[in-house]
């Protein structure tokens, strides 16, 4: 049995503490739910956590199950009407087509504080930062995760045969291939002799024969890709002896990297070889507010301090019309 240094000890247990009072619990040893304010708190430090979750939308919703809110929309509203013949017709904010509903469901996101890495750290006076900056790295970065590759949910998830999470929940590329596959494209070669010479071509046919006509001008059609296939459209660029003034050059159009008339984001854990257009603003994770749980106990016959945390959640595409997945790109040649 590990036996923390009496410093560590007093301040994991400062840190358990002050989680179990800052949720108005009495105590951290057994389960407790994350009041409001520290659940909304939460929600945006996980969108700071990683710059992909920073431009997506992560949303409270007060049912577990329900019509989809249509955020980043593009819809209009200017219209004319004769009202000796008809009403005048609002634009229902929200209103998409009912392709599918959004349905959350339990997430467990359970951390364990090993003592012997911890014992490390006691000495240290961001202790409890350093504690709360860790799970919440995780967990954000498991959203990422589930994003890309949850293909769906298992009742007993296994990391071992799916490292992705693809077993966890359903993500966005999983609701593409099921609800949108008149846009979705798997496996296609680009290369001299092919249709489509290189992958500025194809983003350009994406955008212009696969996006629904009112989304094609949209603020914030981005390519989001994998870096592999970034790197092999700029690697001829680099890999040359340029002049210095050349070589700046060069470097300055990497930095600006752009598939077609598109900016480029090469998120982690986006599946390779594979192309989404779409906005930011078009993917989203909904949280049911109030299921957002906790239970911080120590185990000492495992030699950790673990914390147990759930939350009722989903990934939602909010308008299928506004995206294209292409998968298993082959670069030829």
């Amino acid at each position: 049995m590990f036996t923390l240094d009496p410093q560590t000890a007093i301040q994991l247990e400062q840190y358990k503490q002050q989680v179990a009072r800052l949720n108005n619990a009495n105590n951290h040893t057994s389960a407790f739910n994350v009041i409001p304010s520290i659940e909304q708190k939460l929600l945006e430090v996980y969108r700071q956590a990683t710059d992909f979750l920073g431009r997506i939308n992560i949303q409270g919703v007060k049912a577990g199950h329900g019509q989809k809110l249509g955020l980043g929309g593009n819809q209009s509203a200017a219209s004319t009407t004769d009202t000796r013949i008809q009403p005048r017709r609002p634009t229902n904010i929200g209103a998409l087509e009912a392709i599918d509903e959004y349905l959350c469901t339990q997430t467990n996101s359970d951390i364990a504080y090993l003592y012997e890495i911890i014992d490390n750290w006691g000495y240290l006076p961001d202790f409890q930062t350093k504690l709360a900056a860790m799970a919440v790295k995780i967990v954000s970065e498991d959203k990422q995760r589930i994003g890309f590759n949850g293909t769906h949910r298992a009742k007993t998830s296994n990391r071992d045969l799916n490292p992705l999470l693809q077993d966890v929940n359903t993500g966005w590329l999983e609701k593409i291939r099921a609800y949108n596959s008149e846009r979705h494209i798997d496996g296609i070669t680009i290369g001299a002799s092919q249709e489509f010479k290189n992958l500025d071509a194809l983003v350009e046919m994406a955008i212009n024969e696969m996006i629904s006509e009112q989304h094609r001008q949209a603020d914030g059609l981005t390519a989001i890709t994998s870096r592999n296939l970034v790197s092999d459209k700029y690697v001829g660029l680099l890999n040359q002896n340029h002049s210095p003034t050349e070589q700046t050059a060069a470097k300055a159009l990497y930095q600006r990297q752009q598939l077609g008339s598109l900016p480029v984001d090469t998120p982690a854990f986006f599946v390779p070889n594979g192309l989404l257009i779409t906005t930011h603003d078009n993917l989203s994770i909904y949280q049911q507010r109030g299921t957002m749980r906790r239970h911080l106990i120590d185990e000492p016959a495992w030699d950790r301090t673990t914390d147990y945390q759930s939350v009722n959640e989903c990934y939602v595409v909010e308008d299928y019309s506004k995206t294209v997945l292409i998968e298993n790109i082959v670069m030829e040649g």
